[in-house]
This record gives C-alpha cells, sequence and structure tokens, in this order.
C-alpha cells in the first residue's frame, strides 16, 4: 500500500502524462521513489499536527493514494508485460534474471518477521520512535535518545505499519525500496552507458552481502542509495537535455537523501559542483543555486524539526557551533570517539588499502561480525585506472564516487554508510568493462565476482532465512519466535504483562524498547545528559532514577560491563543490586539469557 501511494502521488508531483523519453520501467521507478518523499512529507505533517492519534487520519490518505497508484501508475507500469514475455532471450540473461529472483527471495523470507536480535538499530529506534510518536499522538521530544531527531523520512514510511502494529510490514518498505534501487542502479547503467551493462550492474549491486542484509531489516541505508542512484540518473539527463524537470527532480532527490540521514547533506553541495563543473553554458550556476535552493526546501523540515526542539539543526552534531540541549561538550566528544572507533585509521596508507581492507577485513567496519562487503571496490581499482573515460559522464561520475568515499573516509568509516557509492561504483565499472572493448576478456572474471559475491550473499543470509521461515510459514507464532531469536524479548514480555500500566523503565545494557508497552529511557551514559553525571555514590544514583519517574530497571548484562570492568554507573548498578535498592523481580534465565529486571526501592 505504501508503494503504491508513493507511486500515486509521484505520478501527480511529476505530471500525470507519462514521458515519452521514459521506459515503463523508469517511469515506475522515479513516480514512486519521488512519491514516497512527498509521502513522508505528508505523513511528516501529521505528526507535527499531532494527528497520529486518530489512525484513520493516516491510513486514509495512504489507501486513497495507493487507489491512485492503481489507477495511473500500474497500467503503465504492466503496459510492457505482453511484449516483455513475447521477447526471445538468450539462455544466460535467463539465468541472471533467475537469480536475481533468488536473491530477492532469499531476503524476503528474514523481512517478513519481526525485528529480531540481527536488526539492533530497528528496535532502538528506526522502529521504536516512530512508535513513541504514535502512543503519543505525534511528535515530541525525546529526551533520552538523541536519534530521535535525526532526520527520518524512511521512518514516516514505517508509519502505517506501526499503525496497524505490524513492524514487519514497516520492514517491508525497507525490502521494496531495496528492489526499487536494484531497479534503478540498472536503468542508470542502461540509459547512460548502454544496455550491456544493466545486468552487470544490478547483479554486482543486488549481490552485495551488506545489501542484502539490509534488505531484511527497517533501516535506510538503501533508501539514501535510492535517492543518490536517482539523483544522479536526473542529473545525467538534465546535462544531455537541459531539461528544468529533470533538474528539480534531481534537486528533490538530493533533498530526500539529505531527509534520511545526515550524511545525505553531501549530495547537495556534491551535485551543484558536478552541475556546474559541467554546464556547458555560462549561466550554469544558476542551475546549481536552483538545485541548492529545491534540495534544501524538499530536507529542510526535518532540520527546522531538530532546530526547534533541541536548537541544533543536525543535533547531537556539531555541538562546538550550535550547541544543543540535553548534550554537552564531553558527551560530543565521546559521541565522535564512538564514530571514529570504525576502520583501521585515516592516514594515507589506510586510504591506499581500504578496497582490500573492506573486502577482507570487514569487521573493523562494522560492529556486527558477517556483514561483508564483498569484492566490488576491489575489483573496482584497476578498471578505474586503466578505463577509457570517452565521456564527460563517465568523468563525472567517478569524481562524485571519489568524493563520496573521501568524505566518508574522513567522517565515520561504517561500511553499510557506503552503499550509496557501492550503488553508483556498481554502474561505473559495469559501464566502463562492457561498453569498451578493451575490457572483453576482463568481463569473464567480473561475472565470476558479481555472481560468485551474490551467492556467497545467499550463504551469509541462510541463517536468517532459517530463524525466519517457520514463523513466515505459519509453523511457529510471534511470540515463538521473538523468545526464540530475542535475547531481551522475555524480559520485555515480563514488563508489558506484570508491571503497573505506570511503570518507567530504565534501560541498561540495551537500547532497544520497540517491544516495551511501559514508558522507558536509556539510561546509559554517553545517550543524553541526564544520566551520564556522575554520581557520588548508589543513594544519590537511585535518587536521580527516582526523580525521573523510573520505577524499574532492565539489565542486558551481556552487553554490559562485567562487575570488575564496571565504572561510573554501571558499577553504581552493581551497588544498587548488592545493597537492595534494585530488587530482582525477573531472575536471569536458566537458558544462559543474562537478562533481568529489579524494582528501584
Amino acid at each position: 500500500m505504501v508503494m503504491l501511494a508513493g507511486a500515486g502521488l509521484g505520478r501527480l508531483a511529476r505530471g500525470l502524462r507519462p514521458r515519452e523519453d521514459e521506459s515503463p520501467d523508469e517511469r515506475f521507478v522515479l513516480d514512486t521513489a519521488i512519491g514516497l518523499g512527498v509521502l513522508s512529507l505528508v505523513i511528516f505533517a501529521l505528526g507535527a499536527l499531532q494527528l497520529y492519534k486518530w489512525n484513520w487520519l493516516v491510513t486514509a490518505p495512504v489507501a486513497a493514494c495507493a487507489l491512485l497508484g492503481l489507477a495511473l501508475v500500474v497500467p503503465d507500469a504492466v503496459s510492457d508485460l505482453p511484449a516483455f514475455f513475447r521477447r526471445t532471450r538468450p539462455a544466460g540473461t535467463k539465468v541472471l534474471a533467475a537469480l536475481v529472483l533468488l536473491l530477492a527471495l532469499a531476503a524476503l523470507i528474514p523481512a517478513l518477521a519481526p525485528p529480531s536480535m540481527s536488526d539492533w538499530d530497528s528496535p532502538a529506534y528506526h522502529l521504536a520512535m516512530p512508535k513513541l510518536w504514535i502512543e503519543h499522538g505525534g511528535f515530541y521530544y525525546i529526551d533520552f535518545a538523541s536519534h530521535s531527531n535525526f532526520p527520518s523520512l524512511t521512518e514516516m514510511l514505517y508509519v502505517p505499519g506501526l499503525l496497524f502494529q505490524d513492524p514487519a510490514a514497516a520492514k517491508m518498505v525497507h525490502y521494496w525500496i531495496w528492489v526499487l534501487l536494484v531497479s534503478s542502479v540498472a536503468i542508470l547503467a542502461r540509459r547512460h552507458f548502454g544496455g550491456r551493462s544493466a545486468w552487470p550492474t544490478a547483479i554486482a549491486f543486488a549481490g552485495m552481502p551488506i545489501a542484502l542484509w539490509e534488505a531484511t531489516t527497517a533501516y535506510v541505508d538503501l533508501a539514501t542509495a535510492l535517492y543518490t542512484v536517482l539523483g544522479v540518473h536526473l542529473l545525467l539527463n538534465h546535462l544531455d537535455s537541459r531539461a528544468r524537470r529533470h533538474l528539480v527532480g534531481c534537486a528533490a532527490c538530493a533533498g530526500f537523501a539529505a531527509s534520511t540521514k545526515m550524511t545525505g547533506l553531501l549530495l547537495i553541495p556534491l551535485f551543484a559542483i558536478w552541475l556546474i563543473a559541467a554546464g556547458a553554458r555560462r549561466d550554469a550556476w544558476k542551475d546549481g543555486l536552483v538545485l541548492v535552493l529545491v534540495a534544501s526546501a524538499a530536507c529542510s523540515p526535518w532540520y527546522l524539526k531538530s532546530y526547534l526542539y533541541t536548537g541544533n539543526p543536525v543535533y547531537p552534531f556539531f555541538y562546538s557551533i550550535f550547541g544543543g540541549r540535553d548534550w554537552s561538550a564531553e558527551l560530543a566528544r565521546n559521541y565522535a570517539m564512538l564514530q571514529s572507533r570504525f576502520g583501521l585509521g585515516h592516514g594515507p596508507a589506510a586510504l591506499l588499502t581500504l578496497p582490500y581492507d573492506l573486502a577482507f577485513r570487514p569487521d573493523a567496519f562494522y560492529d556486527t561480525p558477517g556483514l561483508y562487503v564483498g569484492p566490488l571496490f576491489l575489483v573496482a581499482v584497476p578498471i578505474l585506472i586503466l578505463g577509457r573515460y570517452g565521456s564527460r559522464k563517465l568523468v563525472g561520475l567517478l569524481a562524485f564516487f571519489v568524493a563520496q568515499v573521501v568524505a566518508w573516509f574522513v567522517l565515520t568509516q561504517q561500511s553499510r554508510y557506503l552503499t550509496p557509492a557501492f550503488a553508483v561504483l556498481a554502474a561505473l565499472v559495469s559501464g566502463l568493462a562492457w561498453e569498451n572493448e578493451r575490457f572483453r576478456r576482463t568481463r569473464a572474471a567480473l561475472w565470476f565476482v558479481f555472481v560468485g559475491t551474490a551467492v556467497f550473499g545467499m550463504w551469509t543470509l541462510s541463517p536468517f532465512v532459517g530463524a525466519a521461515a517457520p514463523y513466515v510459514l505459519g509453523r511457529e507464532s510471534r511470540e515463538e519466535y521473538l523468545t526464540a531469536n530475542l535475547d531481551i524479548y522475555p524480559a520485555q514480555r515480563f514488563v508489558n504483562d506484570s508491571l503497573p500500566a505506570g511503570a518507567k523503565v530504565a534501560l541498561f545494557g540495551d537500547t532497544r524498547g520497540f517491544y516495551l508497552e511501559r514508558g522507558y529511557v536509556w539510561a546509559d551514559p554517553g545517550h543524553n545528559l541526564r544520566f551520564s553525571t556522575r554520581f557520588k555514590n548508589v543513594e544519590e544514583f537511585v535518587r536521580c532514577l527516582r526523580k525521573a519517574g523510573i520505577t524499574h530497571a532492565l539489565v542486558n548484562f551481556r552487553f554490559f560491563p562485567s562487575a570488575k570492568e564496571a565504572r561510573g554507573t554501571s558499577r553504581l548498578v552493581y551497588e544498587a543490586v548488592r545493597s537492595g535498592r534494585f530488587r530482582m523481580i525477573y531472575p536471569f534465565h536458566s537458558d544462559g539469557r543474562a537478562v533481568a529486571v529489579y524494582e528501584i526501592r
């Protein structure tokens, strides 16, 4: 329903008449992606007006727009299907199509299951913050989580599913964004570098293990990548045709990318510089100015919301410049230190070895082992160096990719933040290799790498598929699935079933409060100013908790410092347990789950 609503709104935004210079699949992807951005702004407005308390005010417009999509977009999108199926294709193409379908099926099964251990950030904030807004009736200042002030375009698209109390429906939105993204990288390659590069581009990106895993989650990185790829596509269209609609579309995509996460802000100056540098006219700067203004307008609601709540439009970043509510210079330093721990350094040597390190030392770039990047960047290096850049498009795309990587390298080296760059790289490498006969013999090796990576990607998903399949096939209930696959769920179910409605829980060693039906806060130091205080003793610590209305504590000792290593607040938690100020009411499980619930006395 959300995808169809996006398609309907996008068709209205881009004009009711189908563009003759766009293929049916291209029109559908562009309509849906632009429309999803517009739909997120509609749901944002409803949240700002405190209208989430009436579910139908959200679901009815979404359903109406979905019907619009069915009426306007779907017939156009399927008009080419009869000819498509009658077309004769080589056996190799059929094999590649089957591989893409297998990748889609492998990701679909975990995507249909509720968030669990494999999906930390979704139950921590991507789904948890919208749920809190829904319970409140609209936006409000969530003082314990700075993440609640991040740009949240994708999270707005999760709201309809959460209104139906179905987190798997929300996850499916991100899955369908992966489908749109795989289509968009193929369209980018086909339109601007030739038809032969479309399939290699699609396989190279779709089979990347980290992108495939993201399709099973309610994260946001695939949405950032989608708007990045479509922004590049529309910018190149504009350079070809000088049509103002392509410029405005590119600007909207840049703004929507900046609405998914703050790193997307980089697209606005990068696109403007690319546009001005490639402009054949003296007044190309005017096009650049239009792009910056339209993009800034598209993303401004999120940065204005952050400013109104915290005094900092990019909260909690750049504290030394903007300051920010419930934050401090010490918290800012600690947060920056946590971000900088990813990667293997920021020096020239680390930059030179980056393609190798991403391929063979992926755990250094992510805090969840097993999320492999794959060898795309590594095998791309010789092609990028030896390739013939016969068009300004290839030169611009190379410069754009390098700029993305350098910015990522300087900021925080989390591999999933490179997803937009990898999507662009897949098109660039395929465009160079398949449209230049110098690499004719190299193509077999590239196919081996791309297909091998895709098969490996499906293998890395196999544990998640195996865990989710019984639930998806109806052989396991939701309770059974979450009990088996989420360590804190039994304790949170105890809280929901046993504690009074007015109870408020402090989470220690964990931030995943999505399944709690009682009030809660993140109480570990570093998340907010209130609980990052250096308490003198356990009595002062408990008084602070009670003053905040906290009645209980949930401690996940799996991610909590041991008693020997405990310092500061974590040491006081152990002292509160020993002194009886924390009275255990939900003990450790005998199956090894180190989760306990305490009554604060």
